[in-house]
């Protein structure tokens, strides 16, 4: 009987493969957690706390990845001999880097850019390290099988939305819909109550995710996945109703993700599907006629691409929308808003994370929603980093992907023995760390909303931590039955998978050219894991030659020293003053709750002072001292005084966002109330100042230029007053238009207010010679 080799890898010592899998085990429990809860680094409010940690929870699982990557990289110096598999993502990685240090120095908002950043490259690096831990076909069936099974995972939640917890909703939502709406802090009878209400009775499924369309672009990498996997089984298939069974159960894990991709009701996801569908059976039917014309098909490919772009922007341009429904309406300002701010940054863009404060200097005025992001992640990387960080980010995922699927495989070199009995044993321990993580580290990211009873309690965890993990563990078990017993593939299903794991990625990258979804951290993570797979599994197949080198002493030293550096800089500057200031400023509004007025005001202070690049934070505190002005019988003006110098400590870090000068105007005007005289018209002079700010980096806001309007008169400057009143009577009317567009069976909403609308009129009439 044969012993089974744990090492297939000759050049892997027995520690340094016992360390890889170690490494492997996080990637694939860092995966796990990202595509189990909402995680939105780069969309945080600064009027309230929701969401607040998001950015914490996001640079604390990018460390892992980092440190991961730099453990690796730092430990491989101190072998004998090191061993690297070149992956062609570190040249478009390189450059992207750069891209982001010149965008985050230009950008206003210096915190955000950082967080940007280290969302987009810790995945990267994370996909270099999993090239070279994936060394064997064994581990590469258990990634897929990971990834496969958190797609059953999140089928199954958006089920559960679907059948049921949506009802649950609605059910508490028109129970006390004030309460509900004033825990997401939406004011009732706004337009955003309206677009709640509407998200709300769809009913539709977004599983973990901020929205069903990023749902649907991690069911497309899922289910593809699901087919490479698939297609080993059934090239390896045996006349035994065994290997049927397992046939099964890869097809049941595929049909439930695309039934949890339909309930998204995500036309661009499903549409994108149908797209890489349509690639993949062109390939499988014309595979030898592609690889021989290959150069002519990219050509063709590249050409198509540049005149189907010439032809949308034309139609944009001569129509004011894109072809299709109310939706391409509205992304075609979404895009043409984009397209002016890269105008006037066309070097670095405006900064990773900066679009949501940069986009309402651009939005037109009758545009319905004040976006984050684009939704096409071309024109996102272009505002943000500039035409060299859309080029290196492009680099990244085209340069690796070249020639996979034209190239011409070899045969699979037989193993040194039967891997069953490790595939075993890894498997399980694979299972245990994330089953863990799923059941322990989860609720900490993603806590238990408030409930009145222990039954609730014990619903509430049955259904949001249990439920998810039991549904893993078995999807899990069984598709790992499924494969681990296939032996050595032929080239020909070989290269199939792979062509279906390279339409996986262009599946993706299609949907999200009308989305953002491959921004959402779960599933850019998902994404690299793909390429990376796709990447490990041509280079097992076509013996590619490692790169070696012998380190001399210095080298190691160096090396050790730079990542030491690289760890030490993450934590002083990334991850520690995010981690003391959101600690602190909460900590500050519960004392606040608690009466413990001046134990809020020096957690504030102390937040501030722990990170000193975050606006946002800058910002709370200010909020603070307001809330307490509003909530005080006194009316002490000396809050007013403290608001106003932490408003204008966030307006420092932050001079591109209107929200922080409006807020402000608001202050001085309060101020104005408690002066006479010349200081009042000090105050006033001071609030028509923040208020004309606030005005210039939104001049589509109804609601800014009355505030404008009315500071003007207050100083007698009548004219200006009409011309600002008038300005938003237009802005209305425009916006109103519109949403009888996008919205035709539903009453009108005002966004400025009926009661703000038509005191307007009545103050044009007035003040009208």
């Amino acid at each position: 009987m044969t012993k089974t080799q744990l090492n297939s890898n000759p050049t892997k010592s027995i520690p340094q493969v016992v360390f890889e899998y170690i490494l492997l085990v996080v990637c694939l429990c860092v995966i796990a957690l990202r595509t189990t809860f909402t995680e939105t680094p780069n969309t945080q409010s600064v009027n309230q706390l929701i969401n607040f940690s998001d950015p914490l929870h996001s640079l604390s699982i990018s460390a892992v990845l980092i440190l991961a990557f730099v453990l690796w990289f730092v430990l491989a110096f101190f072998r004998k001999k090191i061993y690297y598999c070149f992956t062609f993502m570190e040249i478009g990685l390189s450059l992207f880097f750069a891209a982001a240090v010149l965008a985050s120095f230009a950008a206003p908002d210096k915190r955000a850019a950082i967080t940007n950043v280290v969302t987009l490259v810790a995945p990267v690096l994370m996909a270099i390290l999993l090239v070279q831990i994936l060394d064997s076909d064994w581990k590469v069936k258990l990634v897929l099988c990971v990834v496969v099974a958190l797609g059953v995972v999140s089928a199954y939640q958006c089920a559960e939305q679907f059948f049921l917890s949506n009802q649950v909703m609605i059910d508490q939502y028109e129970k006390t819909p004030q309460t509900f709406l004033k825990s997401l802090g939406i004011q009732q009878g706004t337009f955003a109550h309206m677009l709640f209400e509407h998200r709300l009775y769809s009913k539709g499924g977004r599983g973990f995710f901020t929205t069903g369309n990023s749902t649907g672009s991690f069911a497309i990498l899922a289910c593809f996945a699901g087919v490479a996997l698939l297609v080993e089984k059934i090239k390896n298939l045996k006349n035994n109703t065994l290997s049927y069974l397992q046939l099964l159960m890869c097809a049941v894990a595929v049909g439930a993700i695309l039934f949890g991709l339909v309930i998204t009701r995500s036309k661009g996801a499903i549409s994108a599907l149908l797209i890489a569908a349509v690639i993949f059976f062109v390939y499988l039917l014309f595979a030898n006629w592609l690889k021989a014309h290959k150069k002519a098909i990219l050509v063709s490919i590249f050409l198509l691409v540049l005149i189907a772009g010439c032809l949308i922007i034309c139609y944009g341009i001569s129509y004011g929308r894109l072809a299709g429904g109310p939706s391409m309406l509205v992304r075609w300002q979404y895009w043409s808003a984009s397209a002016r701010m890269y105008a006037d940054h066309p070097l670095t863009g405006v900064g990773g994370g900066n679009f949501v404060s940069f986009y309402p200097h651009y939005k037109n005025p009758a545009a319905l929603e004040t976006v984050a992001d684009p939704h096409n992640f071309l024109l996102s990387l272009l505002t943000q980093y500039g035409p060299v960080g859309l080029v290196a980010f492009l680099a990244m995922i085209l340069l690796p992907l070249s020639r996979p699927v034209f190239r011409k495989l070899d045969l699979p070199a037989p193993e040194p023995a039967q891997p069953q009995p490790v595939f075993k044993v890894s498997a399980l321990l694979l299972l245990i760390a994330i089953s863990a993580s799923l059941l322990f580290i989860r609720p900490i990211l993603a806590p238990m909303p408030p409930c009145a009873s222990a039954e609730e309690k014990t619903a509430a965890a049955i259904m949001l931590y249990i439920m998810p993990a039991a549904v893993f563990i078995i999807v899990f078990l069984l598709l790992t039955a499924a494969v681990y017993s296939a032996g050595n593939t032929q080239a020909r299903s070989i290269n199939i998978a792979i062509a279906a794991l390279f339409c996986a990625i262009a599946g993706c990258l299609i949907h999200n050219l009308i989305d953002f979804a491959i921004f959402e951290p779960g599933v850019l993570t998902t994404f690299w894991v793909v390429i990376a797979v796709l990447i490990a599994k041509c280079s097992l197949q076509n013996h590619n030659p490692e790169f070696a080198l012998k380190p001399a002493v210095f080298a190691r030293i160096a090396v050790m020293i730079v990542g030491l550096i690289i760890i030490w800089a993450y934590f002083q500057y990334c991850l520690i003053p995010v981690a003391k200031s959101t600690t602190k400023i909460k900590q500050a509004y519960q004392a606040n709750r608690n009466g413990q007025f001046q134990k809020a005001y020096s957690l504030a202070a102390a937040a501030v002072k722990q990170d000193q690049l975050s606006p946002v934070v800058a910002s709370l505190a200010g909020r603070l001292y307001l809330q307490n002005f509003y909530h005080s019988s006194s009316k002490n003006p000396d809050l007013l005084l403290r608001c106003q110098e932490y408003l204008l400590n966030a307006i420092k870090r932050n001079n591109a966002n209107f929200k922080n000068f409006e807020l402000l105007s608001d202050v001085y005007i309060l101020l104005a109330e408690f002066s006479q005289d010349h200081t009042k018209t000090d105050w006033l002079n001071m609030a028509f100042e923040s208020s004309l700010m606030a005005v210039e980096r939104y001049p589509g806001s109804a609601r800014l230029r009355m505030n404008l309007a009315r500071i003007t008169e207050q100083l007698g400057k009548n004219d200006l007053a009409l011309k600002q009143y008038k300005k938003a009577i237009e802005i209305e009317d425009s916006f109103r238009l519109q949403f009888k567009i996008v919205y035709p069976d539903r009453e009108v909403v005002s966004r400025l207010g009926q009661e703000k609308y038509d005191f307007a009129k009545q103050r044009i009439k007035l003040l009208c010679p």
